[in-house]
């Protein structure tokens, strides 16, 4: 609430093992730091709050249409007009989810508002640092994800992006992600840059500079 107006926000507050998997409120602030660095704008604002004398997440709450679920369970068409954004979304998605090692990606947590706009939530299991995680990519023609037993791929990407991530350094991050990610989480995204970037080039190389980047 500022002034007279007031909005809702998503609060989490997960921290440690929780049903097997690793989560941390703390890595929703630092994937939203990181979508800002990125200039990307796809996270919706999300700063650390106190709720019931407990630290966490809070996230503005952005009002969507529809899940990329929806979409495909309720074969929901999409605009002929909006079809290459939408791919390029979903390359740019799997880029950033590499980038920052995000382990749960779903079609429950990419949300479209009316006009078709994309919007990421849920990035409480992001910033993995293990070997795992920073000898392969989450996404990519090596990448530890699969659909069907193939590859899920980034065909396409922003080339302001991949400037942006080209640039990238240790400093750069930590004034960024502050006090929410540990040295090794930074270095590991580090570790993912240059595996990301590799690829990327792989990519140009192979098919040409105008397939891969626009």
């Amino acid at each position: 609430k500022k002034g007279d107006v007031e909005r809702s926000g998503a609060w989490k507050n997960p921290r440690g093992m929780q049903k097997g998997h690793l989560e941390g409120w703390q890595y929703e602030i630092a994937a939203y730091e990181m979508d800002k660095l990125l200039e990307l704008n796809l996270i919706p604002p999300t700063v650390e709050r106190e709720f019931k004398g407990k630290p966490g997440s809070l996230q503005f709450w952005v009002e969507s249409e529809f899940s990329e679920l929806d979409v495909f369970e309720q074969k929901i068409g999409i605009p002929r007009s909006k079809f290459y954004n939408k791919q390029n979304m979903k390359y740019l998605t799997r880029a950033f989810d590499s980038l920052i090692g995000n382990d749960d990606r779903t079609q429950q947590n990419i949300l479209y508002t009316k006009d078709w706009r994309g919007i990421l939530i849920d990035h409480s299991r992001s910033f993995r640092s293990s070997k795992k995680y920073t000898k392969k990519l989450m996404y990519g023609a090596k990448g530890l994800k699969k659909a069907g037993g193939r590859p899920m791929l980034f065909k396409r990407l922003p080339r302001v992006f991949v400037e942006k991530v080209k640039a990238l350094n240790y400093d750069d991050i930590k004034n960024a992600v502050g006090p929410y990610l540990k040295e090794k989480e930074i270095k590991a995204i580090l570790f993912r840059k240059e595996l990301l970037l590799k690829e990327i080039e792989d990519m140009v190389k192979e098919q040409g500079e105008d397939k891969v980047l626009y």
